[in-house]
């Protein structure tokens, strides 16, 4: 007979817990691209004690294998260190890749199947379908000025759409283009903004030792871009308005950080041809962009398209004032006159104007850059964004298809 009543001991009530949820991430590589970076702040943020992610690439490695490696299990289709270098032609050769993603799932049988990028976003929900039943995320990331000329694109991606459940978006322009570009997208639209974590400021001196080890001259205020060199992301309009500063405020030193993607070559070669070479330089791809925003007084983004900018909001969260392009998702992180100034694309003389306003005046860099970091903090944290896609996983793996 079981004693009851006060004091009495009571056997311990086991507690049902909800099981791991496996997240099946899928990109085509994983070199160092906005979408790639994302996806590494929610692998080193994402609840262990609730998620199970692994990560699978349709099309090789990049230099950020050994940065998820050591996050979560990674299985590439083809050379682990190295990405495809483009794009294949001939549609077929994916089919490959597709029965791949398929054996691995069938081993793994997740139960969300979460993809970034174009191929990504077809391969995947594909392989989904052949293998398991799991829930299917297609996330959208930039503006589709991509599928220009190329009709193919509009239909397979909207095949994704219709295996997908739910169409992830970051920005209200993103979906705007995807409800003008592509089909199977009814009720299936979810929004989370990109997130940042904070940079906190340099120590006392921090900033000028930086500074000296880059070679950047004492008195010099220093413009950073960081962008890789694509052909839209607007490099040709930024050494334009370069060219009007220089004359003007002769102490201005631009720094352009990212990799070469086609047309960083004509850029250094406009750069010569305005004769501005001692102001304009060239660092490549950086792993400590923190610290290159820290040591910066301004932010410049020319690009003539945009989804919704992680640089913008990095920046932003290092306390720096922007200066953009009002294109995309960039509205809806850049106030103008507030935390920063938003120019029209393509436009070199407007996007000079509105930097000469903050070269000019340090009291307003500092007070756009603070609203700037305030707005990063309050919208756009990084714990946020990963609360809002961990909430977003466990509703859809409860919800069904």
């Amino acid at each position: 007979m079981a004693v009851t009543g006060p004091g009495a001991i009571l056997p311990a009530r086991s507690v049902p817990t909800a099981p791991m949820l496996k997240i099946a991430y899928v990109l085509p590589n994983i070199e160092s691209g906005g979408a790639e970076r994302h996806l590494l702040s929610i692998a080193r943020l994402l609840d262990r004690s609730r998620f199970s992610p692994f990560l699978v690439t349709t099309a090789g490695g990049g230099h950020l294998y050994e940065s998820f490696r050591s996050l979560l299990p990674v299985s590439v289709i083809g050379d682990p260190r190295q990405a495809r270098p483009r794009p294949p032609r001939n549609p077929f050769v994916h089919l490959g890749a597709i029965r791949e993603i398929r054996r691995i799932f069938r081993e793994r049988s997740p139960d969300i199947v979460h993809t970034y990028l174009p191929a990504a976003n077809v391969i995947g929900p594909i392989a989904a379908l052949l293998s398991a039943d799991s829930r299917v995320i297609v996330s959208k990331r930039s503006l589709a000025n991509y599928k220009e000329g190329h009709p193919l694109l509009r239909r397979v991606e909207s095949l994704g759409n219709r295996l997908a459940d739910v169409i992830l978006v970051n920005s209200d322009a993103v979906r705007r283009d995807v409800e003008r570009t592509e089909r199977h997208w009814e009720g299936k639209f979810r929004k989370i903004y990109n997130g940042v974590a904070p940079i906190a400021p340099w120590a006392p001196d921090g900033a000028m030792a930086f500074r000296q080890r880059e070679g950047i001259p004492a008195g010099a205020l220093v413009a950073l871009c960081v962008s890789n060199f694509y052909p839209y992301k607007g490099h040709e309009e930024l050494v334009e308005a370069a060219a009007r500063i220089v004359p003007a405020f002769p102490h201005v030193l631009f720094l352009l950080v990212g990799r070469d993607s086609g047309t960083m070559e004509v850029t250094r070669a406009r750069v010569r041809e305005r004769g501005i070479e001692g102001s304009v330089r060239f660092v490549g791809s950086r792993t400590d962009v923190p610290d290159l925003l820290r040591a910066a007084d301004l932010f410049v983004h020319p690009s003539r398209e945009e989804g919704f900018s992680n640089a913008i909001l990095e920046a932003m969260a290092a306390g720096l004032p922007v200066v953009a392009c009002d294109v995309g998702g960039n509205p809806e992180a850049v106030v103008d006159g507030e935390t920063g100034r938003l120019v029209p694309p393509r436009d070199p003389e407007r996007l000079a104007g509105a930097m000469a306003e903050l070269i000019a005046d340090r009291a307003k860099r500092k007070i756009f850059g603070d609203a700037g970091m305030r707005r990063a903090e309050e919208r756009f944290s990084l714990d946020r964004m990963v609360g809002e896609m961990g909430s977003l996983y466990e509703s859809l793996a409860r919800g069904g298809r």
